[in-house]
Formats: C-alpha cells, sequence, structure tokens
C-alpha cells in the first residue's frame, strides 16, 4: 500500500553556507539548503529574490560555498535564521575566523572544513520570487588535517549535516553502505 501525501520529500540536502561580500565588503554567510551540485564542476543555489546574499553575488560575480557539520551545526543554523539585510553584524556575532579568499572576491570561514570557490555562471528566475544560482567551482579549499600527503581528502571523518525539511531538523550523513556505480552490480541483473 502507498498513501498520496500533498508535498515534496527530497532528501538528503546538503547545508551549504554561501559566503559573498556585500558593496562595502561586509562579510555575509547564508545558509542554503536547497542546493547541490549540477555538474563535474558546478553548484546550483536557490535564493529567494529578496535575500541580500543573492544581491552581493549579482554584484561580485564571485562567492563562496561551505559545507555545514555536527560540529559547526549552531553557527550554520544562525546564518539560517539571520538575515544580513537585517544584522550587518550577523557573521561577527558568531565569532568564526573569517579570511579572504586567495582566488576571488568572497570570504571563507575557516571553521567550516570544505570550503568552494566558486564563479557566477548564471542566474535564473524559476518559480514566483525564486531563483536559481550556478557556480562554477573555480578551487577547492580544506583544512590542512584533512589533506593527507598524496591530496587525498578525508572526508569519512566529516560529519556532514543535511536538511531535512520533511521534519525541519538536520541530520549527521552515516556510513558507507556501497560503492557507487559498482560495476559487480550488473551481474546481479
Amino acid at each position: 500500500m502507498s498513501k498520496n501525501i500533498d508535498k515534496a520529500i527530497v532528501q538528503p540536502l546538503p547545508v551549504f553556507m554561501v559566503g559573498s561580500y556585500d558593496e562595502n565588503g561586509v562579510v555575509d554567510v547564508m545558509n542554503a539548503a536547497w542546493a547541490g551540485q549540477c555538474g563535474p564542476e558546478n553548484v546550483a543555489i536557490t535564493f529567494a529574490l529578496s535575500r541580500q546574499t543573492l544581491k552581493n553575488i549579482q554584484n561580485n560575480k564571485e562567492f563562496t560555498v561551505a559545507y555545514a557539520t555536527k560540529d559547526t551545526l549552531d553557527v550554520a543554523d544562525f546564518f539560517g535564521l539571520v538575515s544580513a539585510s537585517k544584522d550587518t553584524d550577523k557573521v561577527k556575532r558568531t565569532g568564526v575566523t573569517v579570511k579572504k579568499s586567495e582566488n576571488i572576491n568572497a570570504p571563507i570561514v575557516e571553521e567550516f572544513p570544505i570550503t568552494l570557490e566558486c564563479e557566477l555562471m548564471d542566474i535564473h528566475e524559476i518559480v514566483p520570487d525564486r531563483c536559481l544560482v550556478v557556480g562554477k567551482v573555480i578551487n577547492t579549499v580544506v583544512s590542512d588535517d584533512l589533506v593527507d600527503d598524496e591530496g587525498n581528502v578525508d572526508t569519512e571523518s566529516i560529519e556532514f549535516i543535511s536538511y531535512d525539511g520533511n521534519n525541519r531538523t538536520y541530520r549527521v550523513l552515516g556510513d558507507v553502505v556501497g560503492k557507487a556505480f559498482n560495476p559487480e552490480v550488473l551481474k546481479k541483473f
């Protein structure tokens, strides 16, 4: 048996922290759970047209995208609750360490272990009051303690969080349960 329900359930959604500078150079970081990868080197993020972060991206044409984790959950949620258009000191209030990206005009919050440096590729209004921003990842900044001598990133030790819109909660992404695109699967069917 199954039931029809009147809502969309899309799981899991990464919790992205989108970093930008406003026209005065003030750091803004926004929690963006309606986002994902849309190509080998591209990210897509949905914004309400009224968001200060969207205005910053339209102005600067560059932004960062960092992954929220279990350790950064409170800061990430704060960035989703407080608007930069109403509180320009919101990033300072959290006490996070911010540095300017070496490759683009956008901030990096050092507490987030992985940050994508992005150039704006395109913006499309997709539904009333919402637009889709597509960025090209030109570089990835990873915490030193997560990269080995060969440049491999230890993503297993990072407790990435995802947004569960059905329950309005965050969840930790967990165990590896199988190998992706495993040719052995072809033998099963």
